[in-house]
């Protein structure tokens, strides 16, 4: 079953991107690159990279946040370090989840109660995507009229809700503890008592709604510098779009890269040049913004890679008060 599903996210992500570069042309994509270099475009790439650490930056403090909530004292450094760890992982396997994978093994590395560390990268990751959703939901509302299928406005505006509910659901009392009675009786492989911990670690912020709001507000923030990311790498290519719109075309974009496709290859691109073409934007310069939405993040990675080979295995947290204080 996992090597069908691998193969089904092969066969979209090649067929889309074969059939776009295809119909685009090779020689225009390339064209568009030269741009770059004979325009003055350098700058406007090295503000693009710029713009993805600081995505990175807010997704680190948003992250920093759940956890001096939950009494650890973890540095900003060596959790911005893991998410290069995580985005070299993200972006060399055919999975987002494998960098998350990556980061949970990193900060539950040396804790007493792994918990925690788990459940931080849960949350923080669902209000990642919870935050793109949002900004995708509300794009959509604005250009729905444009889709004569308004399919991707129904299931953004769904997934938005389940998220919503779910966290509702963990912070209310009686929700809660009527989930924890369901899971109790799932006893193969301790997975209902597995998932137990992992929801009193959410509930625990049933009295600190306030810190879900500053995720939140990370998050977005987060979102809003890919937005800037992909303006920045428009005006090296010589193209003068509104600001207002990327807003609208990036998060629509990476909600359809939720599609099975490995990484979000293809679906990414088809976003990228169905969207952009309804503001006089070229295929080829469509394709050229998406490329280097996937290229720049690689290029960053590697330094994941290389943090990666040289940190050593050992403790890294400081557990202040321990997982005890959180229920």
């Amino acid at each position: 079953m996992r090597f069908l599903r691998t193969g089904l996210k092969v066969a979209v992500s090649v067929g889309l991107l074969s059939y776009l570069i295809h119909y685009i042309g090779v020689q225009a994509i390339y064209n568009e690159f030269t741009k770059i270099i004979y325009n003055g475009g350098v700058i406007y790439i090295f503000y693009a990279f710029l713009m993805a650490l600081l995505s990175i930056g807010l997704m680190t403090q948003r992250w920093h946040v759940l956890l001096k909530s939950y009494g650890l004292n973890p540095t900003r450094p060596q959790l911005f370090s893991y998410y290069l760890i995580g985005l070299f992982f993200n972006n060399f396997l055919p999975s987002a989840i494998g960098g998350d994978i990556v980061r949970i093994y990193k900060v539950i590395d040396g804790l007493k109660d792994r918990t925690v560390g788990f459940a931080s990268v849960i949350i923080e990751r669902l209000m990642g995507v919870a935050a793109t959703l949002f900004m995708a939901f509300f794009a959509l509302l604005l250009i729905w009229q444009e889709f004569n299928d308004p399919r991707l406005l129904y299931a953004s505006g769904t997934l938005l809700v389940i998220i919503l509910l779910f966290f509702y659901a963990l912070i209310r009392n009686r929700p809660f503890q009527l989930m924890l009675r369901v899971f109790e009786k799932i006893t193969f492989f301790k997975i209902g008592e597995k998932f137990s911990k992992l929801f009193q670690a959410i509930h625990f912020f049933r009295n600190r709604r306030r810190i879900l709001v500053l995720v939140f507000m990370f998050s977005f923030l987060s979102q809003s510098a890919i937005v800037f990311l992909n303006y920045f790498i428009a005006l090296a290519l010589s193209v003068q779009i509104n600001l207002s719109y990327l807003f609208i075309v990036v998060p629509v974009t990476i909600v359809l890269t939720m599609l099975p496709s490995i990484n979000g290859i293809g679906v990414r691109e088809l976003g990228f040049v169905g969207l952009l073409a309804e503001a006089g934007i070229a295929g080829a310069t469509a394709m050229s913004i998406s490329f280097l939405n996937l290229i720049i993040p690689m290029i960053i990675s590697v330094a994941g890679a290389v943090l990666f080979i040289i940190q050593k295995n050992k403790p890294i947290l400081e557990d202040n008060d321990g997982f005890k204080t959180i229920s």
